[in-house]
């Protein structure tokens, strides 16, 4: 207030572009930026600011998961402890639906199961962005009848969200039409249409779509076992199949085991966990050309643990711990396991240090997240 008692109004905050640290603010890691906005009001009005947010360099932030004790979706950070950067609950979703389930996580987008209320059928599949709280609705599958020209509607059913991090305002999804010999139809964003691909067919050479992939290159890497010889299949933003590597050796036996891919530091990762004796060996494809894969590592997952290795323990009890590697950092030679009944773990495969990120059971597994705050671009 001024002298005479008047309540006079602060001058306007300058445009972010115009501040002479806003470029350093920009360069910060989200979760820094996130701390910077305790320090006041004007901090915390610079650090919302949209430009620099957009900014921002992104990186794994945390997982999403579900509960141990109500199975409700969480969030956890990455490294734990404060609040979680992310509102699990989904505010923006819970204004037009009950019920809203995570069907996946594809790096910074979600794709989720939602229904008007708990006891409807019918339900919408809906692409979101958590951190802008900008989400589209996956329209009805429909196109006309080679035959009598009549428009033809197909259930969503299975879809698969693919999002490539290098172009963060455009998303595809993938939606096998069961009804019609495995065709599958595609989603753009650009276009907010679906298109359809019937060159899959029951061609067993073609892949199914499940977790196993990794979207890189801008092209979607699903890991393919429902086959003799197991293959990581190579699939266009079109639906088309546009070639396929061979697993490294080691992984031939990948269908007998718990396997899967990734990506990190810019090259596609293949993993692999003995079902028995749970050694996990670690691959990276340092020639994308030549399909040149390299061993990057292997270790005896239940000494992670603290337990002693199941190959050579005659009790059956570690035996019952179901292992797993449930995700790679994409920067850094860093993995993440879990024993799905205590504890979740990372592990660091350059200086072979463990960190403990649960040992309660409340936090097992999890879907890895990487914010962004760009505009999702949706025709």
């Amino acid at each position: 207030m001024n002298s005479q008692g008047r309540r006079t109004k602060r001058p306007r905050q300058p445009p972010a572009a115009s501040l002479p640290f806003a470029e350093i603010l920009s360069r910060v890691p989200y979760r820094s930026l996130c701390r910077f906005r305790c320090v006041s009001k004007a901090w915390r009005v610079l650090c919302s600011h949209r430009a620099i947010e957009r900014r921002v360099p992104q990186t794994l932030s945390g997982f999403f998961h579900t509960h141990h004790s109500d199975g409700g979706l969480r969030f956890s950070n990455l490294p734990g402890g404060g609040a979680p950067l992310v509102n699990a609950s989904l505010p923006f979703l819970r204004r037009r639906y009950a019920s809203v389930k995570l069907e996946q996580c594809s790096s910074s987008l979600l794709l989720c199961k939602c229904r008007e209320s708990e006891e409807a059928e019918e339900c919408d599949y809906v692409v979101c962005n958590p951190m802008t709280g900008q989400w589209t609705v996956l329209p009805p599958i429909v196109w006309q009848d080679e035959e009598d020209g009549e428009p033809a509607y197909f259930k969503v059913v299975q879809p698969f969200l693919g999002f490539d991090p290098a172009v963060p305002s455009r998303f595809v999804v993938f939606s096998p039409l069961v009804e019609v010999c495995d065709d599958v139809a595609i989603y753009l964003s650009e276009t907010g249409r679906w298109t359809r691909n019937s060159e899959w067919g029951d061609n067993s050479e073609y892949p199914s779509f499940s977790a196993e992939c990794a979207f890189l290159n801008g092209m979607m890497h699903f890991l393919h076992l429902v086959i003799e010889e197991p293959i990581i299949a190579v699939v266009d933003v079109e639906g088309d199949v546009c070639g396929e590597i061979a697993l490294p050796e080691g992984m031939e036996d990948a269908s007998s085991g718990y396997s899967s891919i990734g990506y990190s530091q810019g090259k596609l990762h293949a993993w692999y966990m003995h079902p028995h004796y749970y050694e996990l060996c670690v691959w990276v494809l340092e020639d994308y050309a030549s399909e040149k894969w390299t061993l990057k590592h292997t270790v005896d997952v239940p000494e992670l643990f603290g337990r002693e290795s199941a190959e050579e323990d005659c009790d059956e009890e570690d035996r019952t711990y179901k292992y797993e590697m449930f995700a790679i950092h994409p920067e850094h030679n860093l993995i993440f396991l879990t024993d799905w009944k205590e504890v979740n773990l990372s592990y660091d495969m350059d200086s072979k240090e463990v960190h403990l990120m649960c040992t309660s059971g409340d936090f097992l597994g999890g879907l890895p997240f990487i914010p962004s705050f760009a505009d999702l671009v949706v025709g």
